[in-house]
């Protein structure tokens, strides 16, 4: 089966769709987008504001890098969105939040959904979801979460949402690629974001300001300076006390004062 980008009017989630695909073979490549979902979902699984009008996208990925390192995949595919809003002339006032969001304005436009699986002939796969905010802009905002913005709030002229699905769509396979090949050919212990490290640092939102690190159940975990993302993706605060590391599933960070 060759890989292609299949559009749906509505579905649960394409996540969901996409990895149980996925578990039946689907290969490398293998697109699912949806006009609106009635289950779409976030990272802890919050829920995610999947009404029309908006890009939501899965994609099958095979890359053929340790399983270990599947955890780069969601700041190189990041990348690649912004990388595509940034051809079409739309991204001067978007950045990345770390681990896996986008965002403008102090709000969030959009996030990244990794999840990692294996296949009914036991071999890794991940689905990487995406959902940007285009023409509607959810008013729900997630216990500790940022409030919504959508590209049509920061420009006036914004492409049809089936345009951004096909740029975005072979954005994030060619960029998935590409870090693969790089990564391969790195010391075995590289982490998973070293072929990309540079690159994501500076396009960091909050890198050199005073950040609050939380854990899931919303508990201060430390202060301090956001000084980077090392290459294992761990954020990297320095405190009164001395550099603290936090690996995205231990802390959520946010602006001192908000």
């Amino acid at each position: 089966m060759d890989a292609q980008l299949t559009i749906v009017d509505v579905t649960g989630s394409t996540n969901d769709d996409l990895l149980e695909a996925g578990k039946q073979g689907a290969p490398h490549g293998t697109g699912l987008a949806a006009r609106a979902q009635t289950a779409g979902r976030g990272r802890r699984g919050h829920k995610w504001d999947s009404t029309a009008g908006n890009l939501l996208l899965s994609i099958v990925l095979r890359p053929r890098v340790d399983p270990a390192k599947y955890s780069g995949l969601a700041a190189v595919s990041g990348l690649a969105v912004l990388g595509t809003l940034e051809a079409q002339g739309l991204a001067n006032e978007i950045g990345l939040k770390w681990p896996n969001d986008l965002v403008a304005r102090g709000h969030k436009l959009g996030g990244i959904l990794v999840e990692a699986a294996r296949d009914n002939e036991g071999e890794p796969f991940a689905v990487c979801g995406i959902g940007v905010n285009v023409n509607y802009t959810p008013q729900e905002v997630p216990d500790g979460g940022l409030a919504a913005i959508g590209l049509s709030d920061l420009n006036e002229n914004v492409p049809a949402v089936d345009v951004l699905l096909e740029e975005v769509y072979h954005a994030v396979i060619g960029a998935v690629d590409a870090w693969a090949e790089r990564l391969n050919a790195m010391e075995e212990n590289a982490g998973p974001l070293a072929p990309a490290h540079g690159e994501y640092v500076a396009r960091l939102n909050w890198i050199g300001e005073h950040v609050i690190a939380r854990s899931p159940a919303g508990d201060q975990l430390a202060r301090g300076i956001f000084q980077t993302v090392d290459d294992c993706g761990r954020a990297c605060i320095e405190t009164e006390d001395g550099m603290r590391s936090f690996h995205f599933e231990e802390a959520s960070l946010r602006p001192m004062g908000t």
